[in-house]
């Protein structure tokens, strides 16, 4: 058989899933020619404006839904192939994939992964299309035994088919298999000696049923998509295909007809038709506003100015009905109303967490540092019927300085809302953060304060009481991940896996482990839920310059901006702690300063890179012999040795950068 060999098309949809094959590795495979689509409407248009012979989708549970992928497929590509790669081929996911009648379902995680996938593109996709002269083996057949195949193959055929008489001025029906029956409802005995007429209705759309007649008086293949109607009167869309037959003198004999039920196909493109027209509406709303944010951020330079800006710009009418913003207080555990803008008011001022009473959803909001719609009817407005209330973290790292409260009238806020307005959270939150930080490394002069706080709830304390140590600070680092503060410490005490045990019974320790161990002593990391201590001085811009604990005492020292901000700060401490006392308090020059030169040159890391290196510091990777190996502070962060050497080389690259350059 003569053959010509061919490229084969194949769609990329989804994205790269974690361990899988990539869209990349695919696309290097021979004969191949891949073409990628991250996003589902933008696959969809592009399935359905070219010619692929194959589909290759990812589904992961928090990402790119494969599986609705797959499904949207199925309604207008019944026969092309598809096959399925998954984070985890759980039940429910696989019998999706097979209700939906996936190809082939493929674990990413699977080892021989891709080549799961080669195998099911070649098993499912021919790679050679038929020459003009290939003769059809149907042509053994007797003539009688080839014209019973042909009608069975019309009669069973998938799709609905009908044969008119074209020499009748009526052009009756004088075939119809039984997918036309099942269809629209009509068995031969209702439909054969009928012109196609009868499925039409009240909203069947005569312009589309003009250019069909059209098409049939001009003797040319024609295709509508029209609204027709079954035998008991339901409205289905058919897709109707009508081609000529020709007798050998070249005159039409009759018409053939293929029906198509796409109700679904044209319900899902209403339904992208409108999901994209609100993505534009959001798009455009958001981003008028989100540029007013980011102008107001860059102008403002003080927190009660940012709080009042934003404030009055969110509730100003424009996108929103209302907006109010809170303060919290992690050490009360508590939110204060500060500022209100719009057509309503709050009804509340101050919001207490640890009463039984409060809002959960605020506490989730401020928990889990995402966006939450309001769960608890009138809680803080007074909410009518087609209103919604989202609450929105203002946060930076592991810090939570505030919650901004916005009213949408006459419009749910949905995911994509939520998901750009916690963007907007995050980057006041931001804002807040440089500027009470600004206090400390842009000031003339600066305040060194140490303090010495006894109290049940400090952390350090109690765990040196309890095994008979003492610890020196080395680094806190805010979990880029969100999960909670990471605490570097050193001790010399000679049992650091007791300290471990030890700390593990603390309702707020995630996780406890030994980074190092040498004979001069042992650097240990704690995974702390929160750091209320860190809260409070984050909030008043101070930053921690050294601590040590022992089983009485917290010895704190910190740097601070301004002498009122300093005071507002101790009293704050005054009030969160049994014993608090004074025993350092003196004005630096900060110009110049090493301060000042450590805080410029930590905003230019990332918090990996940060953490990279500050781990590498106070665990002895630096001096020789080494004291702790890459492979074991990869592990500490829950990545490859290849990614942390990367971070630290790149962190190391920039310090140098810092020191040289003139």
């Amino acid at each position: 058989m003569s053959t010509e060999s061919r490229a084969i098309e194949v769609l990329f949809a989804g994205e790269d899933l974690k361990d899988g094959p990539a869209a990349a590795a695919l696309a290097a495979a021979d004969p191949l020619d891949v073409s990628v689509s991250r996003d589902f409407v933008t696959a969809r248009e592009q399935l359905d404006a070219t010619t692929v012979d194959c589909v290759v989708t990812t589904h992961r549970d928090d990402g790119f839904d494969g599986v609705a992928f797959l499904e949207s497929v199925r309604r207008s590509r019944a026969e092309l192939p598809v096959v399925l790669v998954v984070t985890a081929a759980d039940d429910r996911v696989a019998s999706r994939a097979v209700a939906a009648d996936a190809t082939a379902l493929v674990p990413a995680a699977d080892p021989d992964a891709l080549e799961s996938i080669l195998e099911a593109i070649e098993s499912n996709v021919s790679t050679h299309t038929q020459a003009p002269e290939t003769r059809m083996p149907i042509s053994d057949l007797t003539l009688r035994a080839e014209r019973r195949l042909k009608e069975r193959a019309l009669d069973e055929a998938p799709i609905g088919i009908t044969i008119s008489d074209a020499n009748d001025p009526d052009q009756p029906i004088i075939y119809l298999n039984d997918s036309f029956a099942e269809i629209t409802g009509y068995l031969p005995e209702d439909a054969v000696g009928v012109n196609h007429r009868f499925l039409q209705g009240p909203n069947t759309d005569p312009d589309k049923t003009a250019e069909l007649a059209e098409g049939i008086a001009d003797e040319r293949p024609t295709r509508v998509v029209l609204r027709n109607y079954t035998k008991d009167g339901t409205e289905f869309w058919n897709q109707v295909d009508v081609s000529p037959i020709y007798d050998e003198a070249g005159e039409v004999t009759h018409y053939v007809g293929f029906q198509m039920d796409v109700t679904e196909r044209k319900r899902a493109e209403k339904q992208l038709h409108a999901e994209r027209e609100s993505l534009e509406r959001l798009l455009d709303r958001i981003n008028g506003l989100a540029n007013d944010v980011t102008e107001t951020l860059v102008r403002a330079e003080t927190r009660a100015e940012i709080e009042q800006s934003i404030t009055d710009r969110i509730g100003s009418g424009k996108e929103y009905a209302a907006a109010c913003l809170g303060r919290y207080d992690a050490t009360e555990n508590r939110v204060t109303v500060t500022e209100r803008a719009g057509e309503q008011d709050p009804h509340v001022e101050t919001i207490d967490l640890d009463d039984g009473s409060a809002v959960q959803t605020l506490r989730e909001v401020i928990e889990t540092q995402e966006p939450r719609l309001l769960g608890d009817a009138n809680a803080i407005y007074e909410l009518e019927a087609d209103e919604s209330c989202v609450f929105i973290p203002l946060s930076y790292r592991s810090t939570t300085y505030g919650v901004l409260a916005v009213i949408e009238r006459e419009a749910t806020i949905d995911d994509r809302e939520r998901v750009l307005l916690g963007s907007i959270g995050r980057s006041i939150g931001m804002a807040i953060n440089a500027v009470l930080t600004k206090r400390t490394i842009t000031t003339d002069t600066v305040l060194t304060i140490g303090v010495e706080l006894s109290d049940d709830g400090l952390f350090l304390v109690e765990l040196a009481a309890a095994v008979g140590t003492e610890f020196e600070h080395q680094a806190l680092i805010d979990d880029d991940r969100g999960r909670g503060v990471l605490w570097l410490v050193s001790t010399e005490y000679a049992d650091p896996d007791e300290i471990v045990a030890q700390a593990h019974t603390d309702d707020n320790v995630l996780e406890a482990e030994t980074l190092v161990t040498t004979d001069e002593g042992s650097v240990l990391q704690f995974r702390l839920r929160n750091v209320p201590l860190v809260d409070v001085l984050s909030e008043y811009g101070g930053r921690i310059t050294s601590m040590h604990a022992n089983g009485n005492t917290l010895s704190l020292e910190f740097r601070i901006g301004t002498e009122d901000t300093a005071r507002s700060l101790l009293d704050v401490l005054e009030e969160r702690y049994d014993h608090v006392e004074l025993v350092a308090y003196h004005e630096d020059e900060v110009r110049e300063t090493p301060h000042g030169f450590r805080e410029e040159l930590r905003n230019q890391l990332t918090d990996r890179q940060y953490t990279a290196l500050k781990k590498a510091y106070v665990s002895g990777y630096f001096e020789w012999p080494r004291r702790v190996e890459g492979a074991q502070l990869a592990e500490s962060m829950d990545i490859v040795p290849s990614t942390y050497h990367q971070h630290l080389q790149t962190a190391k690259r920039k310090v140098f950068e810092a020191f040289f350059t003139e």
